[in-house]
């Protein structure tokens, strides 16, 4: 987790290894973080944006940072 969002994160750590379970979708996983959802967010899933229900997989790495904008 990224910027502000890191707040989310587990004592506000930038990175965190979960045991997770099986078919959990990225809303799960950053709900699970106490997340609050209408938290503007954005996220990478192995390397391509995601979406809340995408589904991780074992070893997903999953990346959470808040919109970007400029140019």
């Amino acid at each position: 987790m990224y910027g502000p969002l890191q707040r989310f994160n587990k004592g506000g750590q930038l990175r965190a290894e979960l045991d997770l379970e099986d078919d959990l979708t990225v809303r799960d996983v950053l709900m699970s973080l106490g997340m609050d959802m209408d938290e503007p967010w954005n996220a990478g899933l192995d390397g391509r944006l995601a979406g809340p229900s995408d589904k991780l997989s074992d070893g997903s790495l999953l990346i959470v940072f808040s919109p970007v904008e400029g140019g």
